[in-house]
């Protein structure tokens, strides 16, 4: 009957490798803590912001005239890098007013339902669009006696770059600590298991052809061993 017999681990390897995955475990969970809170802080910062936005655009709307507003978001020239792009659709859901080049980027039918200012944000949708990321919500607002809808996207392009990057970095330091743990596990290992590996081969050089071969251990060995004994002394009292 034969087998095949398995070399087991040494003590060695499998320190090394215990350390290095505690090493990565405690990196990888300090890293996700600090991209959670980072992540959720730049977003809802964003949502703040996009609500004193919509506060905003109400009460221009409710003070001026639409013609007024409908001037104001034209002002802006066309090329320039907006922030937040905005639409005005009348009661028959036609567009009264936009950012310039709104239309061919961000067309009226992919905004959500349109709700009270109040609750806007409630509603957000994100839509990626040309490599962009936007958070797209609809609003009812009235001006003098007709009733509006404005369309509001907000560009969260940079927040999703800073999350890649921040992933990419996660990566990297991962890798690196993983890499270092290994690294400091494999030096302090050996030289934590040096005595126990001459001992090992002292023990293993005695034998029936060699009675004479003895334990000769050095003034280092001699301290690991009186270790070894003083323990084992606490031990047995």
């Amino acid at each position: 009957m034969t087998g095949h017999s398995t070399k087991p681990r040494s003590i060695a390897w499998e320190l090394i490798v215990l350390f290095s995955i505690a090493s990565a475990l405690l990196v990888a969970c300090g890293l996700g803590v600090f991209y959670v809170i980072a992540v959720r802080h730049a977003f809802a910062e964003d949502n703040a912001i996009l609500v004193d936005k919509i506060s905003a655009l109400s009460a221009d709307l409710r003070e001026s005239s639409p013609d007024v507003f409908a001037q104001e978001l034209k002002s802006r020239r066309a090329g320039e890098h907006a922030t937040y792009w905005t639409r005005m659709l009348d009661s028959q859901g036609r567009t009264y007013a936009e950012t310039p080049g709104m239309d061919r980027l961000l067309p009226p039918e992919i905004f959500p339902l349109a709700q009270q200012s109040s609750v806007a944000v409630g509603g957000r949708k994100d839509y990626h669009r040309a490599a962009k990321l936007f958070s797209l919500i609809a609003f009812n607002e009235t001006s003098g006696d007709q009733a509006y809808t404005v369309q509001l996207a907000q560009d969260r392009s940079s927040d999703e770059r800073v999350e890649r990057e921040f992933a990419v970095l996660f990566i990297i330091v991962l890798a690196s600590s993983v890499l270092a743990s290994a690294c400091i596990a494999i030096i302090v290992t050996k030289r934590g298991l040096r005595p126990l590996t001459q001992l090992t081969q002292l023990v293993a050089r005695m034998g029936p052809m060699h009675l004479k071969e003895r334990v000769a251990p050095g003034s280092s060995f001699r301290v690991q061993l009186r270790k070894v004994a003083t323990t084992q002394f606490y031990f047995v009292s």
